[in-house]
Parts: C-alpha cells; sequence; structure tokens
C-alpha cells in the first residue's frame, strides 16, 4: 500500500516537498505504523543511498539491508525506536533515535547492543521468565528482579542480556511521546491512577518536572545512556 507524501506521519525524517509524489507504507510488523519507517523510504528518503524505489528495492532484496542483525530482505518491513540498521558492504551502521520532530539516525559502531523496553513479563513451563520487550521480541531467561517498564540492554542477533537497568528513582529516561518526545530526564516518580487512566510517571526534563502517562518514558540507563544517543 502506498500513501501520498504530504500525509506521512511525523515520524518520517524527509521532505515532503519533492518530486516523488508517494511513499511505502509500512508492513504491519514489530512497531505500529505510526511509530516506524520502511527500509525503502530508509534507504531512498533519509539516507540518500538511491535515487528510486526500484533501487532501494534491489538493495533490500540483494540482502544487503539488516535489522538487528539479521538480513531483511522486504523494502516495506518497519523499522523503529532503537533498532539497528547494518550494510555491511559499505560498513556503516545506524540506529533509530527519536527526536524532538521525527525519528533521526546516528551512526554508531555499538552495532551489536541494542536496548530494549520490558512491556510484559510471565511465567512459564519450567519456571522460567519470559520477557516480551517493546519491539516484538521475546526473551527467556531465569526468574530474576525484572518489572514491567525496565530495561534491558542485549547482544544482537543472539539476544542475550548484557545489563538490566530498573526503572528506579532517577534513573535515565527518553520521552518517546507527547510535546517533550526525544527529551532526555531523570525519572522522579510513578503515580498511580484510578479507572482507565494511564499512570503517570514525573520526570525533571529541562531542569524541570513534567507529568506524562508512563508508558512515554523508555529508561536508557542509570547516570549514563547505557547506548550511543546521538553524534
Amino acid at each position: 500500500m502506498h500513501q501520498k507524501r504530504l500525509s506521512v506521519n511525523v515520524f518520517y525524517p524527509m521532505k515532503k516537498k519533492v518530486k516523488e509524489r508517494f511513499v511505502v507504507s509500512p508492513r504491519p510488523g514489530p512497531h505500529r505504523k505510526e511509530e516506524s519507517i520502511p527500509l525503502l523510504s530508509l534507504l531512498r528518503d533519509v539516507l540518500g543511498y538511491c535515487d528510486s524505489a526500484k533501487e532501494a528495492r534491489h538493495i533490500v532484496k540483494s540482502g544487503k539491508v539488516m535489522v538487528d542483525g539479521k538480513v531483511r530482505k522486504d523494502h516495506k518491513y518497519p523499522v523503529g525506536i532503537f533498532d539497528v540498521i547494518e550494510i555491511p558492504e559499505i560498513k556503516r551502521s545506524f540506529r533509530m533515535v527519536p527526536g524532538k520532530k521525527w525519528l533521526g539516525l546516528v551512526e554508531i559502531d555499538d552495532q551489536d547492543l541494542k536496548l530494549c523496553k520490558i512491556k510484559d513479563k510471565r511465567i512459564i513451563k519450567g519456571g522460567r521468565l519470559q520477557l516480551s520487550l517493546h519491539d516484538g521480541k521475546t526473551l527467556i531467561t531465569k526468574r530474576g528482579e525484572y518489572a514491567t517498564g525496565d530495561s534491558v540492554l542485549i547482544s544482537l542477533p543472539k539476544l542475550e542480556i548484557k545489563k538490566h537497568i530498573k526503572r528506579d528513582k532517577d534513573s535515565m529516561c527518553l520521552l518517546t511521546k507527547g510535546n517533550n518526545r526525544g527529551k532526555i530526564g531523570r525519572l522522579k516518580g510513578i503515580r498511580k491512577t484510578h479507572g482507565s487512566k494511564p499512570n503517570l510517571a514525573s520526570v525533571e526534563v529541562d531542569q524541570k518536572k513534567v507529568d506524562v502517562p508512563e508508558d512515554f518514558v523508555f529508561i536508557i540507563g542509570d547516570k549514563d545512556p547505557a547506548i550511543k544517543m546521538s553524534d
């Protein structure tokens, strides 16, 4: 499915007033449509590695692009927050990070690491723990002090947990949605709410406190970010 360039969501970091009228819509996958960019648009419109959709499709279908350590040959594959994109042929790797206006790319050399948010957890057969992550991945691990809202630093492509970062007071966090999207702050607490309203997180950003739905908060480190976040 295609859509007009002028109607694409704000996560697309591309110019809208150019010759091409349409962009490719991302296929259903690990990230929501409104929070991701298809590989074709990433190569052509964001990185500028090709001039046409045909060239972008050829690059992807030739197996020249990897996402999170795996070759992806679907040009509509959705790329979202903290995904790692590798192009081995030119020896360049990038991480998708949210900014104030859109998803952006940061060139990295730690492409074997990814930071993921724990969205859910449950006990499975054998008493082991299954963690469901923000990008659709699932991890099976020994039972521990993992909690929804915590983050884990994992290796790619083996998906081994290298570090567990708890959602504690004064943890460093990234706001992924809302008016403060893309800003980094310190978590000061979570306030439980009643009824259907979401719990609120109090975050210190730019030397002032803001209250946001707790789902907007992505823990990225204790004192410093666990991954490279900017150039």
